[in-house]
């Protein structure tokens, strides 16, 4: 039977708060890359798909560290796992800020993408850990609402620290955050005392895997959330750049665009795993299916925008972009763990993130290189869109959600 809800331990919600802002704060340093990119583009000479290529060495990085990472997090636990990621996320992206050129820079955010790959299976872990089943998804989502609310705080924050350190002062700042952050994590985190709280529960119960971790298992919706990111690091990588060139902002507004999609993403973390949670009664994937719908839309919406296109259009389209296409990835952190099992929750999403990271990074150049050759966003924004479907058909066909409970 479920533990009724006035006798779980209410720490969980600390431990929910201090799961966020490390996401929070490790997403200062990943967001800065694109945020920041409309300052140093410039200086140090680099094309659209140079740029782009920066977050695809972040996540290339990703790719190879995911999995280890995610095996580690389950031996060495979330407390130790954390502070490695804080530490080796911050000094790369002090090293990122002395770049003298591309090859530097590239080098140092493949770094720091090794870093950053400690924190989603080290976080999620803890929720599986820490919180029922009838609750994850939503604490999923809260958890991860701390990833766009660090690229809200980096759109808002590093243009600012532009005018007084210029971006490299910026991009340094952020990198010593990270740092500081890994100590203040140590100190404040606790493992809960007795794991039976996630004993299996009545009704919309879901049967906890155990054993070996199944790789085919996990496979289907790894691939399917890997066309979502896609989507997702293209939109977060080159809407600032989307913005001056085609819109006509000025770098600094064409940054704070961003700020406008995290807003939205931060409501789409919370609003779809309480959806699932609550109004789906714990079922994943039809939710999935909704949001790469929907993200289709939105996407070729976007491509038919242009300078002349009303803020009153175009602004909710930027919101719901967030919403959808940033704003899903708690709900399939919640389905990983339930199909992986609280054990093997770690090394489980870090085969996801590991498949994830590797279609990233392909398909973010991909896209800026599309722009450039083609000299317009629309066609990149629409071949997006097509792409997104082909994503949702595939979640339909393939993706199987764990066998309830009786």
């Amino acid at each position: 039977m479920i533990e009724p809800i006035a006798r779980r331990n209410r720490f969980r919600w600390t431990i929910l708060a201090l799961i966020s802002l490390s996401h929070i704060v490790g997403a200062t340093a990943q967001y800065g890359i694109n945020t920041l990119a409309p300052f140093y583009r410039d200086e140090l000479g680099l094309s659209r798909a140079q740029v782009g290529l920066f977050f695809s060495a972040f996540y290339l990085a990703m790719t190879g560290a995911s999995f280890g990472a995610g095996w580690l997090a389950d031996r060495l636990g979330v407390r130790q796992t954390t502070l490695k990621g804080h530490l080796f996320l911050g000094g790369c992206t002090v090293a990122a800020a002395l770049a003298p050129s591309f090859a530097w820079a590239f080098i140092s955010f493949f770094l720091a993408g090794l870093g950053y790959s400690f924190l989603n299976p080290a976080s999620t872990k803890g929720v599986m850990q820490w919180f029922y089943r009838d609750e994850r998804a939503t604490a999923m989502g809260i958890k991860q609402t701390g990833v766009p609310g660090g690229g809200v705080v980096t759109a808002m924050l590093a243009p600012q620290l532009v005018w007084l350190l210029d971006w490299r002062g910026a991009l340094a700042a952020l990198g010593a955050i990270n740092f500081l952050f890994g100590f203040f994590f140590v100190a404040l985190w606790r493992d809960p005392v007795n794991d039976s709280s996630n004993a299996n529960f009545h009704g919309s119960a879901i049967a906890e895997t155990s054993g070996p971790l199944k790789l085919w298992s996990v496979f289907p919706i790894s691939c399917g959330t890997a066309i979502y990111l896609v989507g997702q690091m293209a939109l977060i990588t080159y809407v600032p750049l989307y913005f001056r060139d085609t819109m006509g902002f000025t770098p600094y507004w064409a940054s704070q665009a961003l700020a406008l999609i995290q807003g939205g993403a931060m409501v789409g973390r919370i609003g779809w795993g309480v959806l699932s949670d609550r109004f789906f009664g714990g079922r994943r994937k039809i939710v999935l299916i909704l949001i790469g719908a929907l993200s289709a839309v939105i996407i070729l919406s976007l491509s038919f925008m242009t300078s002349v296109s009303s803020y009153y259009l175009l602004l909710p389209i930027l919101f719901f972009s967030g919403v959808c296409l940033v704003g899903y990835q708690g709900v399939s952190y919640a389905l990983i763990g339930e199909l992986a099992g609280k054990d093997r929750t770690g090394a489980a999403l870090g085969m996801m993130i590991t498949v994830n990271a590797a279609c990233a990074t392909l398909g973010t150049p991909t896209f800026g290189y599309l722009v450039d050759r083609t000299e317009s966003y629309t066609i990149a924004w629409q071949l997006l869109a097509g792409m997104l479907t082909l994503g949702v058909l595939g979640m339909i066909v393939l993706v199987k959600e764990p066998r309830r409970a009786a």
